[in-house]
């Protein structure tokens, strides 16, 4: 029988933060997928040009990195070390989504100067939990 180490309250903390970012992730993604053709007509018409020619890939892509970042932040509330391997999984899929701004034509124009702070933050969020969720899972915390 293995002894769990109590979870010290900025674990909890760092939990609830990665539970609203990765809800705040989905809800973005529902926004995408479920965009009515009245939303989408309102839309800038490069958005609209490069939302219409996204490959699949793309879209692939934010969908694994946003369920399987909302995955790994409730395994790591249920204290599971699976959460390591599911928010590495997630960092993986935002990689591969945001390489697309440097692959595919249209998208540094769309994104300029203050337009580069979301993707940023994304992927500094995603690894930031990565080795969060190590560290605890170092610090016994996880099991």
């Amino acid at each position: 029988m293995t002894e769990t180490t109590k979870a010290p309250i900025w674990f909890w903390i760092t939990g609830a933060v990665a539970l609203i970012w990765n809800a705040l992730g989905l809800l973005a993604y529902f926004q995408q997928v479920l965009m009515s053709a009245e939303e989408f007509s309102a839309l800038p018409q490069l958005q609209q040009d490069l939302l219409a020619t996204q490959p699949a890939w793309v879209s692939a892509a934010f969908a694994i990195a946003v369920f399987v970042g909302f995955a790994a932040t409730i395994t790591l509330l249920m204290r599971k070390r699976v959460a390591v391997r599911l928010f590495l999984a997630s960092l993986l899929a935002v990689i591969v989504q945001f390489s697309s701004y440097f692959i595919i034509d249209g998208y540094r124009e769309f994104i300029a100067g203050e337009e580069w702070a979301i993707p940023t933050l994304v992927v500094v969020f995603a690894l930031a939990f990565l080795l969060f969720s190590r560290q605890a899972e170092k610090n016994g915390l996880l099991q």
